[in-house]
């Protein structure tokens, strides 16, 4: 199934239009997933995830304000501007029911405060390579703070930050300004929904420990390292991350590897 995009304005004291991957199966969808990816990341990093969970479900992913090929404002990158963003968005998507939502690294930020704050909207909450405080390499942090001109910064740009979905100013906002600062330790004990927690086994930004201390906080949490994987495990062992999402939502599969719908395993005289 093609993955294609749409242009959804979100509206505010300063409207911002967000590109949106939006899909669906043919046949009836089981539910809704929603897919919010890092800082300097984009919505086509979930596509081994879309393209595996789309058969069954409407799946969502956005291009963050500033990222991709959403628009990129001289606004300040906070936290509350992005959660305004995904909460006028889903509802401007018209999801009513409670979603399943899938975040990864400065994702994690707001899908845990969206969680905490509104937890009847959210069924289960995957949270990869992301924990409530988030750490670089220092150097690379105090470089980020530096008063560096926005026009030195774009120059940089090919040098620095090649790989990068987002313009340097825009990355620079995020880091330094909001992901670096934030602490959401005592948010975790708040979260209600059922929760998995997915990390890479040598992610040095993440690191395991972090994950295993994130888990202890949050009651009735599942946690599973993806082996060899580093900082994106949903690009770098996407079959490994499926399953392990699967079997997290309930997705069960014949000995074929086929997925198994209620309705043919009641038919079976399974259910």
């Amino acid at each position: 199934m093609e993955l294609t995009r749409t242009t959804v304005t979100v509206a505010g004291s300063a409207p911002v239009r967000l590109s949106v991957i939006d899909a669906a199966p043919a046949a009836h969808a089981q539910g809704t997933m929603v897919f919010i990816h890092g800082a300097g990341g984009s919505a086509e990093q979930w596509l081994p995830q879309l393209t595996c969970f789309v058969r069954n479900y409407r799946v969502i992913a956005f291009d963050l304000r500033g990222h991709g090929q959403s628009e990129a404002p001289r606004s300040a990158y906070t936290l509350e501007e992005f959660l305004w963003d995904f909460t006028y968005l889903i509802d401007r998507l018209q999801i009513r029911e409670p979603f399943i939502l899938a975040a990864h690294s400065f994702g994690g930020p707001i899908a845990l405060t969206f969680a905490a704050a509104q937890p009847q909207r959210v069924a289960r909450l995957a949270l990869l390579a992301t924990a409530p405080e988030i750490h670089l390499h220092p150097a690379l942090e105090t470089a980020l703070k530096l008063p560096i001109p926005l026009t030195a910064l774009e120059r940089l740009r090919p040098v620095l930050a090649p790989k990068l979905h987002a313009p340097l100013f825009v990355i620079k906002r995020v880091l330094a300004g909001t992901l670096f600062p934030w602490r959401g330790w005592d948010l975790l004990p708040q979260i209600t929904t059922p929760t998995l927690i997915i990390g890479g086994q040598f992610d040095f930004i993440v690191p395991p420990p972090v994950l295993q201390r994130m888990h202890r906080l949050m009651p009735g949490s599942r946690l599973e390292i993806i082996r060899y994987a580093r900082h994106l495990p949903q690009l770098e062992r996407p079959r490994a991350v499926n399953r392990v999402i699967e079997h997290f939502i309930g997705v069960r599969r014949s000995w074929r590897g086929e997925v198994e719908s209620d309705d043919i395993l009641r038919e079976e005289g399974l259910l």
